[in-house]
């Protein structure tokens, strides 16, 4: 395992000559593997050692058994060792995430840190094969592109991970071989997150049932659809040069492949946005879409951004302001749909209740449930509904939780009844109004983008 983990260092050049490389050690198995193992190569790497451990204070003493049992481990072993402490279930609640995503964050924002303030060169973290298989079915069950399914990079700016090309077994064989105590985190056998579930439950039934190699394959096809996707990236980054011009992609790149068109499209919305974090793949189809657009149209975005259809190509840019709780137009009157220039409302019949369609700017709802709706920003006491128990959340708690910026939260269009919101358009629906199988009269808004 020590020259297959050296051989691959050196292959995907991973630490040069004299540089020094911070390791995220936590107290696992798989983190003191890599420990000790950079410990044993360093004289062949000549390369030097300092380790940063997190201690997300969720585990009480437990956590605080870790954090000594990494020290003494590196005090043995005189590998400069340094303690930071952070209350991720606070930063979780402050942040609208959850703990898992607190955590991860602000671990790498530490191990940046720390980076800087020592001067190293690498920061190598511990995800091994087992990781890359998971990664890969956590994005592919969310709906991820390319990008996501080619899940974990071996290397990304400062970050490497050496024990990519190794398994947990293998990890767990290492450490028992040559007599290695480790911390056993028991929150990892808990299925409440995702991930767990699947390294848990899913994997575990993946290789009885169907192919006991079933993770190296998975982690085989992310390898190939990396290549794949960095050859993309290539492409995006010429054809961006090519035709956009400020925030603006001419028509000349209408005619460009679709993989390529879509990456050059996304990398327009983030370098309007600064990030990509709630753009999905609907959102670019949605833009693509205004090239068959023969008069002038926009799609609305995250981040107060839209995508404007002109004559000469299709411009990303902020929004025109509305005036915040000073626009209320009355849409529809019972069964009296009212003219307006902000929603088409039609009444349909024969809807399947369980196949209704997942679009942006086009929704279903209980025409039963309504008595008076209007299109308007938020007011004071606006409310959702968000699940079939009718539990009531307020609507600023929800575009907090949504991560939806602050300065563009009164921007947003909502189609209301009186303080219940039945729709943030281009986010979600009123769990209230959803169309079920007592429903007798549903109807169909689409928001109008021109």
């Amino acid at each position: 395992m020590e020259r297959r983990v050296y051989q691959y260092i050196k292959e995907n050049q991973l630490i040069a000559y004299g540089e020094k490389v911070l390791l995220g050690v936590s107290g696992g198995a798989d983190s003191i593997c890599l420990l000790y193992l950079l410990n044993e190569l360093k004289t062949q790497l000549h390369c030097s050692l300092y380790v940063v451990h997190v201690n997300h204070m969720l585990r009480g003493k437990a956590a605080d058994r870790d954090a000594d049992f990494v020290e003494k481990i590196c005090k043995r072993l005189e590998i400069p060792f340094y303690l930071e402490k952070v209350d991720v279930r606070a930063l979780s609640k402050s942040g609208g995430m959850s703990e898992e995503e607190a955590g991860r964050q602000v671990r790498y924002e530490i191990f940046h840190d720390y980076q800087k303030k020592l001067s190293a060169d690498k920061i190598a973290v511990a995800h091994h094969l087992n990781d890359q298989s998971e990664t890969v079915l956590f994005h592919l069950f969310r709906g991820a592109g390319i990008h996501g399914l080619a899940g974990i990079p071996v290397k990304r700016g400062a970050v490497i991970r050496p024990l990519l090309c190794c398994t947990r077994l293998e990890i767990e064989h290492y450490l028992n071989r040559n007599h290695i105590s480790y911390c056993i985190d028991e929150t990892n056998g808990q299925n409440q997150y995702s991930r767990n579930k699947i390294r848990n439950e899913l994997l575990p039934y993946v290789r009885e049932n169907i192919n006991p190699q079933a993770e190296y394959h998975i982690a085989s096809a992310a390898g190939r659809l990396r290549e794949l996707a960095d050859y993309l990236d290539l492409q995006v980054r010429d054809a961006y040069a090519r035709y956009v011009r400020g925030n603006e992609l001419v028509r000349g790149g209408f005619a460009l492949h679709t993989a390529v068109l879509k990456g050059v499209i996304r990398k327009m919305i983030e370098t309007q946005a600064g990030q990509l974090k709630d753009i999905t793949g609907v959102h670019i189809e949605a833009v693509c879409a205004l090239i068959d657009n023969r008069t002038s149209k926009s799609v609305d975005l995250p981040y107060g951004l839209e995508a404007v259809r002109g004559y000469d190509g299709i411009t990303i840019r902020k929004k025109k302001e509305v005036c915040a709780e000073s626009l209320m137009v009355e849409v529809m009157r019972g069964k009296e749909i009212l003219p307006n220039e902000y929603v088409k409302i039609s009444f349909e019949n024969n809807v399947d209740f369980k196949n209704i369609p997942e679009r942006i700017y086009t929704k279903w709802f209980d025409c039963d449930k309504i008595d008076k709706l209007s299109v308007r920003t938020r007011l004071s006491g606006d409310y959702l509904v968000i699940d079939e128990k009718g539990t009531r959340k307020k609507l600023k708690e929800y575009l907090i939780e949504e991560k939806i910026p602050k300065e563009e939260r009164g921007q947003l269009l909502l189609l209301a009844q009186g303080s219940h919101v039945l729709w943030v358009i281009g986010h979600r629906i009123s769990a209230y109004y959803k169309v079920t199988s007592t429903t007798e009269q549903v109807i169909r808004v689409d928001y109008l983008n021109s």
